[in-house]
């Protein structure tokens, strides 16, 4: 079936791609000047989208793309696949009018460009600065559960099949590019991440200091203010009183008869059962299953990128 191909405002003829995604087709780039993505299957689109940025041709990997706002809500359990942030983002039906700047500016980008130019997959730095040019936009990094470290920057990471190589290649792309002076950075963030694999999901969790064990009980400590006598809640407790074990005296009202200075931890582990107040802190890699400890881990300083005046030279020549 083929797809429908719409004359808009200004002269831009859109071209609704439905078949094509599901297909994983990627249409003829000269019958129109944008692809509307009018497909509610979010995996398909995801591959479609990956299958646009990965194209050796400019003409496709800088064509305008857009996702119908409609159908915005069958994306939604697929946030981690940021669709809006491998395209142009959504538009409502096929209303372009506030993106009629913004895509002629584009459109004009890729006319300028050697028509004969088909860029090869170890010139990734080239379509990435080609692409960002074309948008006016900067590298800008989004907070993503589908990300080795919980941050990505979607349209590189688009280049590399695995999480793993996305983050270790891309990582590598930026700053490379940032160190050769094709880029600028600013700093946003700091994530602290696997010392191993570097993946930011982790799990922080007390520890018992003598063998090491996390299944560990909370106990609160009651202080008597009569007679100075200090011990866990547990030891207090008789039914539903407060009894003290020293002057057996009834404790009534926090505050006047006692007090709550703080906690105990108490290990359950058969062979320990060590009673303690600080614990350790462990960290435990969900990625890689690697326990460390806090200062173990690796810090990570999170930029956002902009090209410089270097990259927007060798650009336009």
């Amino acid at each position: 079936m083929p797809e429908r191909i719409l004359n808009l405002e200004n002269g831009i003829i859109a071209q609704l791609l439905e078949d094509c995604v599901d297909r994983n087709e990627i249409p003829d780039p000269t019958k129109a000047s944008i692809w509307i993505i009018n497909n509610d299957n979010a995996i398909n689109v995801r591959k479609f989208l990956i299958s646009v940025i990965r194209h050796p041709d400019p003409k496709v990997f800088l064509k305008p793309v857009f996702l119908q706002k409609s159908l915005k809500k069958h994306y939604k359990e697929y946030k981690s696949y940021n669709l809006k942030h491998l395209c142009d983002g959504y538009i409502q039906d096929v209303n372009i009018q506030n993106k009629i700047p913004y895509i002629r500016f584009i459109l004009n980008f890729i006319q300028k460009l050697n028509g004969s130019l088909l860029l090869q997959d170890d010139e990734l730095l080239k379509r990435t600065m080609l692409y960002y040019y074309s948008r006016n936009k900067n590298i800008e990094f989004y907070e993503s559960a589908g990300s080795l470290n919980g941050y990505s920057y979607p349209r590189i990471e688009a280049y590399y099949d695995s999480s793993e190589d996305s983050y270790m290649y891309g990582r590598a792309l930026l700053n490379g590019a940032y160190k050769n002076d094709y880029l600028r950075r600013n700093y946003v963030d700091t994530s602290h991440i696997c010392k191993k694999c570097s993946s930011g999901f982790l799990n922080y969790r007390e520890e018992c200091p003598k063998c090491k064990q996390h299944n560990l009980q909370v106990r609160v400590l009651i202080h008597h203010f009569r007679c100075a006598y200090v011990a866990t809640e547990q030891s207090f407790q008789q039914g539903d009183r407060l009894i003290c074990p020293k002057c057996s005296m009834e404790l009534k009202n926090l505050g006047v008869d006692y007090d709550k200075p703080g906690k105990v931890f108490y290990c359950l582990n058969d062979r320990c059962r060590n009673e303690f107040q600080k614990p350790l802190i462990g960290v435990h890699c969900i990625n890689c299953k690697t326990e460390q400890m806090p200062y173990e881990l690796k810090l990570e300083k999170i930029y956002n990128y902009e090209l410089t005046q270097k990259a927007i030279n060798e650009i336009l020549n």
